[in-house]
């Protein structure tokens, strides 16, 4: 049910463009907030639209690609990487995950986890098996498919378990009961989701030093290494990891929660709110940069 003075402006999949939209929204609309941009951007409609709007990227552009100026990124690194300046980080519920009393003991004998979209080359699950097989640490796969390669090769190994797709309160034992997550990517990160998911569960982060990883992951909670330093990653895995779960948890309930993040969109719902020549959330228009949506690093190993 929708709450009280909602209402559903129903959109077919046929209709994709902004036009379609436009038509559909009613006189006095305060303020339009989209979440990804549909059938592409259209520079004059959107600099000449009749209201305020706001529109969040998720991911990384096309190459010459150009948004909205009242786009709004993910993370510092985020916008900066599109030459732009608006961003807001994603917020996450805290009640829709564990923490126990269990997360007080350090150094458990617990398994690594990869939580990530593993069919996505780019978060380098290949690269994330082969470190910890290198390292001879156990390691759960869970967040998606991925080739039967990767597959039978997790099957076959002995300290490696797949859970395949997860959520609800199996995703959240999961990434409480984690040694860590590890976090390889070998792209630009726009955010990491399954970041602060893992920090709000009291787990710390080992990851690349790739795109917003440096804004989410400072050495209070984790570590950020460079792929090309297989032995720092090997020496890391195989050491008694030294932070606290209960300064992870904090550090994620203090910039991460939900509620942070709404404050953050209703400031910005109120910038645009004026004049709309005046108002914009970005200088520039937002264009993507050469070489995004590609591997950033040196090989894995």
């Amino acid at each position: 049910l929708l709450p009280e003075g909602v209402k559903l402006l129903e959109i077919f999949p046929g209709e994709t463009s902004y036009d379609g939209l436009l038509k559909k929204l009613p006189l006095g609309t305060d303020v339009v907030h989209l979440m990804a941009p549909l059938g592409g951007f259209h520079e004059e409609l959107w600099e000449k639209a009749p209201f305020p709007y706001v529109m969040t990227i998720h991911g990384n552009g096309k190459p010459g690609e150009r948004f909205p100026k009242n786009t709004v990124f993910l993370s510092r690194n985020h916008a900066e990487r599109h030459g732009a300046e608006a961003f807001v980080y994603n917020g996450i519920d805290p009640k829709e995950y564990l923490f126990g009393p269990e997360k007080g003991v350090l150094g458990k004998e617990s398994a690594f986890l990869f939580f990530s979209k593993t069919s996505l080359k780019v978060k380098n699950l290949s690269g994330c098996m082969q470190l910890c097989a290198n390292a001879g640490v156990p390691l759960t796969i869970a967040g998606g498919h991925r080739p039967l390669s990767l597959r039978l090769k997790a099957f076959f190994h002995s300290q490696m378990s797949w859970a395949g797709p997860v959520s609800g309160m199996q995703k959240a034992r999961l990434l409480s009961e984690a040694k860590a997550l590890l976090f390889p990517v070998t792209w630009n990160e726009p955010f990491g989701l399954s970041v602060v998911e893992a920090l709000i569960s009291g787990t710390p982060v080992i990851a690349s030093p790739q795109g917003s990883l440096s804004e989410l992951v400072p050495n209070s909670v984790g570590r950020l290494i460079p792929l090309s330093d297989e032995a720092g990653w090997i020496e890391c895995l195989r050491s008694p990891l030294p932070w606290s779960p209960d300064e992870c948890r904090k550090w994620a309930l203090e910039r991460f929660h939900y509620l942070l993040m709404a404050e953050n969109y209703e400031k910005i719902y109120e910038k645009v709110s004026g004049i709309l020549s005046e108002n914009m959330l970005n200088k520039d228009i937002p264009q993507t940069r050469e070489g995004e949506w590609s591997d950033c690093s040196i090989p894995p190993p």
